[in-house]
């Protein structure tokens, strides 16, 4: 009798639960996994678009600090008139 008793008490007060604990984390890292969202073609045009209007207003920029210093070089006190 005590041949059989001995493993599964072991096996029910240390292996048992160390082995559902285990279970339940495999199980939240899919659920994690089947939430995030998968790249598509649509987040990846959104990036494109993206990164064309950062390129169109970093050249905006440019164009405004330019004629910001025209305009110091020509009328000097336009910055006060505004």
């Amino acid at each position: 009798m005590w041949v059989f008793a001995v493993p599964l008490i072991v096996f029910i007060s240390i292996v048992g639960p160390i082995w559902v604990v285990f279970h339940y984390i495999t199980v939240w890292k899919r659920m994690k996994a089947d939430r995030q969202p998968a790249p598509t073609a649509e987040s990846q045009q959104h990036k494109e678009t993206m990164a064309r209007l950062k390129l169109q207003a970093e050249r905006l920029e440019g164009r405004v600090a330019t004629l910001e210093s025209l305009l110091d070089a020509e009328v000097a006190e336009w910055r006060n008139r505004i």
